[in-house]
């Protein structure tokens, strides 16, 4: 018999296993909406990366560390590598369709180490592009010098060219300057992509150190901002944009105090911004402006409305003093 160590060994693809990680976080109860997933595998290990939306309000920091560890244990069961789930993206945030939500609230975990102030892009687009420029220009020469020296035929008229003009030329002429400052500002532009973070549109939740992170996209930012300032009394309608350091809320309110309506919606900005628990801190921009139809007192329950008549029949009983008639009476 064949011993079980001599039998070969069971390879998962980076594929199956992202699959894997999608379909466990859908059983969870907080995924919403469409969920995607990527994997690398490496021998043993594999590291997970899920994109998906999440209900709110609710705290965010639990629920996503809910989904992580679910992933990780639940991947690891099925495909037997050791996983570790490194990214959740949270691209929108979902209100419940029916009954009230809760909003639980706990303290963030406590991690060790540097906790990472923004996610970073590998730059795979100019990294390709400068690989192909680079790859197709040594292919090239090496084509040409091989089969000079291989099979003795002439070098190609390009390279030749290119050593006799450069051979004439002085480095004081123009089409040198001219093509030193532009490699000149294509290095200083990858220098730059090296060295600044390309995830720009996603904040870090805090509470996560660096392997595990949690990002909020800043359309799920703006969505819970505009929620939450539309809750304020007399405001009809709110447009956020949210920047890199700043959220800029502009409001219409159509009825009720101006002062107290800016306070109360700013509070409720502020507050969203706080339930989100962004590892960096944004600063709320608030512009409130009136409608063209605002009534600076609120209404009043009860309050008969502006298209009642101002007077209403009152039925007296036979045999009244006044015969009978009807009799009106102002409210």
């Amino acid at each position: 018999m064949i011993p079980a160590a001599a039998r070969g060994t069971t390879t998962v693809s980076a594929r199956a296993v992202a699959r894997i990680a999608q379909q466990a976080a859908t059983e969870t109860p907080n995924a919403v909406g469409t969920v995607r997933g990527t994997a690398i595998v490496r021998g043993q290990r594999a590291e997970v990366s899920v994109r998906l939306g999440l209900p709110w309000p609710a705290d965010l920091g639990r629920r996503a560390g809910e989904v992580q560890r679910h992933v990780a244990s639940r991947t690891g069961e099925l495909t037997g590598l050791s996983v570790r789930v490194a990214r959740l993206r949270v691209v929108r945030l979902q209100r419940p369709t029916g009954g009230t939500a809760v909003f639980e609230t706990t303290a963030p975990a406590t991690t060790e180490g540097r906790v990472p102030r923004r996610w970073w892009s590998a730059r795979p687009t100019p990294v390709v592009v400068a690989a192909l420029l680079g790859a197709e220009a040594a292919g090239l020469l090496t084509a040409d010098m091989a089969s000079v020296r291989l099979f003795g035929n002439a070098p190609a008229a390009w390279r030749t060219g290119l050593v006799d003009r450069l051979a004439a030329t002085s480095p004081a002429a123009g089409s040198v300057t001219v093509t030193a400052a532009a490699m000149a500002v294509a290095g200083l532009w990858l220098l730059l992509l090296a060295c600044t973070p390309g995830l720009r549109k996603r904040y870090v939740v805090a509470g996560f150190g660096a392997g595990r992170s949690i990002a909020l996209d800043r359309a799920a930012v703006a969505s819970v901002v505009r929620d939450n300032v539309l809750d304020t009394d007399g405001v009809d309608s709110v447009r956020v944009r949210v920047g890199r350091r700043r959220v800029r809320v502009r409001a219409d309110l159509a009825f009720g105090d101006r002062a107290a309506a800016r306070e109360q919606a700013g509070a409720a900005a502020r507050a969203a911004l706080a339930d989100c628990r962004l590892n960096r801190p944004l600063r709320v921009g608030l512009r409130l402006r009136t409608t063209s139809t605002w009534d600076p007192s609120p209404p009043v329950p009860g309050a008969p409305s502006a298209d009642a008549p101002d007077s209403v029949p009152v039925p007296v009983p036979a045999g009244g003093a006044d015969g009978g008639a009807e009799r009106k009476e102002s409210p």
